[in-house]
């Protein structure tokens, strides 16, 4: 899954913690314009697989793709 920290109704970190709580085998790649190390850490607390910042390569989303969906069960 990919989502964004910033979204109008829920944060992209919110959305990956429900998501874990469904289905903790799905990789989960978390996109951010912010944050920085505190993003990263809680992220990384709830389970997201990766942190990507914008801006964003097309290359940059390849390689994430290529790299979580290789470790997918």
């Amino acid at each position: 899954m990919l989502t964004d920290e910033a979204m109008p109704d829920i944060a992209g970190s919110e959305l990956a913690r429900e998501i874990r709580r469904v289905r903790p085998d799905v990789p989960i790649i978390l996109m951010s314009g912010h944050g920085g190390a505190r993003l990263a850490d809680r992220a990384a607390g709830i389970g997201v697989n990766e942190v990507l910042h914008k801006p964003l390569q097309r290359s940059d989303l390849a390689e994430s793709f290529a790299r979580n969906l290789r470790s997918a069960p």
